[in-house]
Order: C-alpha cells, then structure tokens, then sequence
C-alpha cells in the first residue's frame, strides 16, 4: 500500500470504530419494573435481568430484544414436552418398522389368517396335552389321598413318603394349571395381535 494513504486509511478505520462504539453506547436499554411500568436507561438493575428487556437505538428502533428467563416451572414443562415429543418419535419410529416386517412378511390377508390359525393349533395342542397328564396326576394323588384317608380310618398315621407324595403330586397339579391358564392367556393375546395386524394389514393396502 502507497505510504502516503496509509495514513488517511488508518485515520478513516479509527473513525469507523469510533463511529461503532458511540451508536453501542447510544443504545440504551428498556425494561420493565416490578410495577408494570416501562424503564429506561444505559443498563438494566441486576435485580430486573432476569425479567427480558429491549435495546434501542438513539433513534428509537428495537436494535435487540432479550426474552425474559424462564421459570423453574416453564423449564419443568418445556422438558415435558420435549419428552413427549421424543416419545412420539420413538412410537412413529417402532410403527414404521412393524410396519415393514407386518408387509414384508405377509402378501394378503388370507396368509396372516393361516399364520395366525397354526398358532393356535399349536397353543391348542399344548393345552391338550397339559390337561391330560394333569388329568393322570390327579388321579395318581386321589389314590395317595385316599390311602392316607384309609389309614387314619385304621388308627395308623399315614407314613412320611405317603404324605410327600402327596404334598410333591398337589405342587404338581397346581403347576399343570398355572400352565393351562398361561397357554389359555396367550391364545387371548394371539388372536388379539393377529386381529390388530389384519386391520393394519388392510389399513397399509388400502383394502
């Protein structure tokens, strides 16, 4: 740069920032004060910072405007709603993908019908199954029963292996028909879950 307009640049820069720094400090700052009325001045009491305030120009424009800060309640409800939100997203997001799997899966209703009936055949059969050799082991127990009923009818105390069997042969009765309502439950469930995919089904499709 020529030496001889260095100067005048330096000079017209210095201006600048002059000019810069007296429109900063022109600026002055309104807010409002604990009884509703609107104040004024070059800087804003530490005791109204929190409460949002407005910078304006020598000129009267709004040069910036600070939102007030939030309360511990509006913080609270403002992380509600991002939760919820998220939550949202994660359901839409679960949904899509059952979507996927429910049409990469099945090609019609009839398929899901045939899905869903050879899954109950199967509960099905395991309940048949449960009911006869709980069938078998209550009968097995009626026999110890009533042979510790006989033996009291004699005077003689049922003998300590007798009662185990019995007491083992009860725990495993109680066992078979925990098993039968939990099978008789997930038949519930499985026809339930099939209804809702065949709605889905027709819903994605348009049927």
């Amino acid at each position: 740069m020529n030496t001889k307009i260095l100067p005048k640049f330096l000079t017209f820069v210095g201006l600048f920032i002059m000019l810069i720094s007296l429109q900063a400090n022109a600026a002055i700052k309104c807010w409002t004060n604990n009884e509703g009325i609107r104040e004024c001045g070059n800087r804003v009491p530490p005791e109204f910072a929190q409460q949002g305030h407005q910078e304006i120009s020598e000129s009267g424009m709004v040069i910036e405007e600070q939102s007030r800060a939030k309360t511990k309640a509006e913080l609270a409800e403002d992380a509600k709603q991002k939760a919820l939100l998220a939550e949202k997203k994660r359901k839409q997001a679960e949904q899509k993908r059952t979507d996927n799997i429910l049409l990469a899966t099945f090609s019609n209703v009839s398929e899901i019908e045939r899905a869903r009936d050879e899954r109950i055949k199967a509960i099905d059969a395991s309940i048949t199954l449960a009911n006869k050799q709980a069938e078998l082991i209550q009968q097995d127990l009626d026999k110890r029963i009533q042979a510790a009923v006989e033996a009291e009818r004699s005077g003689n105390t049922p003998n300590e292996k007798l009662l185990k069997d019995i007491a083992d042969l009860e725990r495993q009765v109680e066992t078979k028909k925990e098993y039968i309502a939990e099978r008789e439950k997930e038949k519930e469930d499985t026809n339930a879950e099939y209804s809702a995919n065949i709605e889905r089904f027709k819903t994605l499709k348009g049927l």
